[in-house]
């Protein structure tokens, strides 16, 4: 394929390189791949097939970098980027050197482009994601990798037409409104958000009266413990706001008694569905 197809082939490249299982492409060249493990400091596991060529294993460059959560494309015919914040790995067509980070990296072999897939060495990909090529079957060609980062920085919820966005590098609520754009920003002060040792969701429930509950959960997959961030909108405003950190078991937020208990590191409050009025505080 001529480099100045490189662009109009990236998008079939990403699909077939992440939606393909192993074995998808054993008509065109089955002696050409092998199965590469990735594990990842996320916890996935995971297989697909990867390409073998003259002695060396290859990883797909955007399929591998969509994985840990990088934004790809290509910046020119001949330049291609997996990018997140302080991320950024780029490989150029006909070329060994890479960048990672700033740095020029040899990569021993040149970038390959086979069958839909641009490749590089995957010694190479694996190093550039903070991770290493722990074993290679003599026999069978299987590669494995571990230690592997998931960069993804960007959290995200959507409720009724609006958009609710949590960005690690500042760990504070963003709601988006589709129908405007117009932005209010809500302050959690969300610190060290890591998605290699933690799980961070955001949950969302209408009470019997018509208030929006927000449960943010982050949790710390090492310890089990986990913070709670409860928000609870009325007409899309917020009227009540409460963050209990390193709790060991679930709380319950909304009761069968109609109120709604509010959590935080001192107390919980126990405020009235509807209005949002505070009935009572129980110290903890």
């Amino acid at each position: 394929m001529k480099i100045k197809h490189w662009k109009h082939a990236v998008a079939v490249l990403f699909i077939m390189s992440v939606l393909l299982p192993l074995g998808a492409q054993e008509s065109h060249a089955a002696s050409k791949y092998v199965e590469l493990e990735m594990e990842w400091e996320d916890g996935r596991n995971s297989h697909i097939e990867t390409l073998h060529k003259d002695g060396v294993t290859y990883g797909s460059f955007f399929s591998l970098g969509s994985m840990a959560g990088l934004q790809w494309g290509m910046e020119n015919d001949n330049t291609a980027v997996l990018k997140r914040d302080q991320k950024r790995i780029v490989v150029h067509l006909g070329s060994s050197i890479a960048e990672v980070d700033g740095t020029k990296v040899d990569m021993g072999r040149e970038p390959v482009w086979y069958i839909s897939h641009l490749y590089v060495p995957i010694r190479f990909l694996a190093a550039a994601l903070d991770g290493e090529v722990a074993n290679r079957d003599s026999k069978t060609g299987k590669v494995t990798v571990k230690l592997l980062n998931n960069y993804t920085d960007t959290f995200y919820g959507s409720m009724m037409g609006y958009s609710y966005t949590i960005r690690a590098a500042k760990g504070d609520l963003e709601i988006t409104s589709a129908y405007t754009g117009k932005k209010n920003m809500i302050p959690l002060g969300m610190k060290d958000i890591n998605v290699n040792s933690h799980d961070l969701t955001l949950n969302f429930k209408w009470t019997s009266k018509n208030l929006l509950i927000l449960f943010i959960e982050y949790s710390n997959r090492m310890t089990e413990e986990y913070d709670l961030y409860t928000l609870v909108f009325k007409n899309q405003g917020l009227i009540r706001k409460s963050i209990a950190h390193g709790l060991t078991e679930q709380h319950e937020t909304l009761k069968s008694d109609g109120t709604i208990q509010l959590i935080d590191d001192k107390s919980i409050r126990i405020i009235d569905d509807g209005s949002g009025d505070v009935l009572n505080v129980i110290p903890r």
